[in-house]
């Protein structure tokens, strides 16, 4: 199992303000075992059962920004309660070890943690990858963050449909998506759902 621990303390650019409701609105759509929630002040947490959610849910919060990211992978004992704020495990404890680890990082906060100890190293592959992928999202203009949102939603949307729903010309769209590192960005994506499910598939903790 997948735990994104989510924290919007001061040190990562945070304006002032409550990040959580934009975080838990920006999360809405995915499928996950429970739903996201606060746990405590500008704090949430998710439970994703799959590897391609849980890197959803971390792009998701890197686009939202000033929220540093941190992900547990292992054992998360069952049944599942109620809510993901009783959630106990190795898992968790992976998640809040990896939190705590971005929260200390300045460029791309953003942390990997696997409950397994034989996984240490695969997980430091699979946080040198994301934060990559992070640095890539932080340094999009906001037209390019439009373009890119718009793809990911919908990634056979061809330009002329993504000019006409961003209300910009086609040519805009192009130049934006060509200079957003969207389409490398997205050919690494792959490489991270891999390395991820082969940590929760063979982890005996």
């Amino acid at each position: 199992m997948f735990v994104v621990s989510l924290t919007g303390r001061p040190g990562h650019g945070r304006a002032a303000g409550d990040p959580v409701p934009t975080l838990l609105e920006a999360l809405e759509g995915l499928e996950l075992p429970l739903a996201p929630e606060r746990t405590a002040g500008p704090d949430a947490l998710v439970l994703a059962s799959r590897g391609e959610t849980a890197l959803e849910a971390m792009l998701r919060a890197l686009e939202v920004g000033s929220t540093a990211v941190g992900l547990g992978i292992g054992a998360v004992p069952g049944p599942l309660p109620g809510s993901v704020r009783e959630l106990s495990g190795p898992a968790v404890e992976a998640a809040r070890s990896a939190v705590a680890a971005a929260s200390t990082t300045s460029q791309v906060p953003l942390a990997v943690r696997a409950a397994d100890p034989r996984h240490a190293d695969t997980a430091a592959d699979v946080e040198a990858v994301l934060r990559l992928i992070g640095w890539m999202i932080r340094a999009r203009s906001r037209g390019q963050w439009q373009a890119v949102h718009e793809l990911r939603e919908d990634p056979t949307a061809t330009q002329a449909v993504l000019a006409e729903r961003l209300g910009v010309t086609q040519q805009t769209v192009s130049r934006a998506v060509k200079t957003s590192g969207w389409r490398e960005e997205s050919a690494a994506h792959p490489l991270a759902v891999r390395l991820l499910s082969m940590i929760d598939l063979t982890s005996t903790r």
